[in-house]
């Protein structure tokens, strides 16, 4: 089986991605697999409207991508090759090559995926028009959320046949992280994970944590860049670390709520890696990724709003036995769920079978 996957690290996010694409089909003895990355903006801010200068830029230098990755895919082609796609953008550079010639595209997001959370259009009518032309053209959408899937049959006029519901690759996540410890004290060890402070509700979690710091054995831990304000440091400890390393592994170990009061992801995989470290864990529904890895009051809870999630933590965090059965719950379900064998089957049945 030979593939040319193309992926798009953009982002962070699009970056944890890739690994774990990489990591599925390399291990697979099975799969020949050739890998194109197309143009990265990552460390480059992404403006929020398509007319700005700053977008010109960016699409000045992915057309200049372009033309290696036409050459990649036509001799992709000449080898009998399938062709995965990481998004829909990549997929767009290269419609003029590939059309329907055994390509594939596996997303979480497109660009009218938040109309209903922004309350506003992220894609002018011209660029949807291009993206259903872009979308509909391929052998077969993979789609890693419910979210996802019900989107872009209704807002691209993609035939629901067409588009399949697969997982995102966790395994190798399974393999690096080891259960969360198992300790007698009477510590409750909350983690936040989030880059854009903000939006994944990191300033709501700190105002909380300001009210309830004073609870025995309750703590909290930060990882961001953002710099946490004057007068919290004395509670709250922030942390950098890079995803993978020991520290990486070690912080997922030690503790036992993973918090995220997220107000817009599509899937966030931290939640997924926080799974696979067995902890308990709290988001919003604006995670639209988070019911794949989240069974609710089971091993963690999906809440309505910011403040339902707060009510709830101040809940949970009473509850020290309700945690702890969660954090076992996180961990097999992900075993079961997520196992190599089991998502590297569906990718394999979509695209070669």
């Amino acid at each position: 089986m030979k593939l040319l996957l193309v992926t798009f690290p953009v982002d962070l996010g699009n970056a944890g991605f890739e690994k774990r694409f990489i990591s599925l089909f390399e291990s697979s003895s099975e799969i020949d697999l050739q890998i194109f990355r197309f143009v990265s903006s990552q460390g480059t801010p992404h403006p929020g409207s398509i007319f700005t200068l700053t977008y010109f830029y960016l699409l000045l230098k992915r057309f200049r991508s372009t033309i290696h990755l036409w050459k990649a895919i036509r001799k992709a082609k000449s080898e009998n090759r399938r062709i995965l796609f990481m998004g829909v953008s990549p997929a767009m550079f290269a419609y003029f090559v590939t059309r329907n010639n055994n390509s594939y595209i596996v997303t979480d997001w497109t660009r009218k995926l938040y109309e209903p959370i922004w309350q506003s259009s992220g894609s002018p009518a011209w660029l949807t028009s291009i993206h259903q032309k872009v979308l509909n053209a391929q052998q077969a959408i993979l789609g890693l959320t419910e979210a996802i899937v019900e989107q872009i049959v209704k807002d691209y006029d993609v035939p629901l046949k067409k588009v399949k519901k697969v997982k995102l690759p966790f395994s190798s996540d399974l393999e690096m992280f080891s259960p969360s410890i198992e300790r007698e004290d009477n510590e409750i060890r909350i983690l936040f994970v989030g880059g854009d402070f903000q939006r994944k509700g990191g300033d709501v979690l700190l105002q909380w944590f300001k009210l309830h710091h004073h609870k025995p054995g309750l703590k909290m831990t930060m990882v961001t860049g953002h710099s946490i304000e004057a007068g919290s440091e004395a509670a709250v400890e922030q942390v950098a670390v890079r995803y993978g390393q020991p520290e990486h592994i070690e912080l997922f170990r030690k503790h036992d709520l993973f918090v995220l009061p997220t107000t817009c992801d599509s899937y966030p995989s931290v939640l997924g890696e926080a799974a696979c470290a067995g902890l308990a864990i709290l988001t919003t529904k604006n995670a639209l990724g988070a019911s794949e890895v989240i069974q609710n009051g089971i091993n963690g809870y999906i809440c309505d709003s910011q403040t339902e999630l707060l009510d709830q933590l101040t809940v949970l965090v009473e509850d020290k036995l309700l945690i702890s059965s969660m954090k076992r719950n996180s961990r097999e379900f992900m075993e079961k769920e997520f196992s190599y064998d089991l998502v590297l089957s569906e990718y394999v049945q979509h695209i070669f079978e």
